[in-house]
């Protein structure tokens, strides 16, 4: 997107100590829903598979393979911050548009920020996928999971 104002955008840092940032699994709810998403979709493949009359795969082998992949999306929503400078109104506009553009929608305030998620059923998200954005001084703090952060940055410079 192109913009008359120029932006300096800071690289990204990792809000939380990185004794955090290595349970990767960042709430209960978290860890509950990637479970659910893993036992359901396991289950249901290996009810199709024997339904079909193909040889199957064990269960167990079945599951460790989804459950292996599926922590790349656990991964993906490891808290992340950047900070964009100035913080005018071209650039409140700019960040938002981004934000939005990824697939995000503003549920409100809440310390101090305007909170944003992902606009996709509440099984497939987590709060921890959240982006918000705030202000400190001159420049606009986002904060939410490094995959969708990382992309937005970019975009921005």
């Amino acid at each position: 997107m192109s913009d008359s104002t120029t932006l300096t955008v800071s690289p990204l840092t990792f809000p939380m100590p990185a004794s955090r940032n290595a349970m990767l699994f960042q709430s209960w709810t978290q860890l509950q829903s990637y479970l659910l998403i893993v036992l359901a979709s396991g289950l249901a493949i290996h009810a199709l598979a024997l339904v079909s009359g193909k040889r199957v795969m064990p269960l167990g082998a079945l599951l460790a393979g989804l459950a292996a992949g599926g922590l790349i999306s656990v991964l993906l929503a490891i808290k992340a911050r950047f900070t964009v400078a100035p913080a005018s109104e071209a650039a409140v506009r700019r960040v938002i548009t981004e934000i939005e553009c990824a697939g995000y929608v503003e549920v409100g305030a809440r310390d101090h920020a305007i909170v944003y998620r992902r606009n996709v059923a509440r099984l497939l998200r987590w709060n921890e996928s959240n982006i918000a954005v705030s202000r400190d001084g001159e420049s606009l703090v986002l904060t939410g999971p490094i995959g969708k952060l990382r992309a937005i940055r970019a975009r921005l410079m």
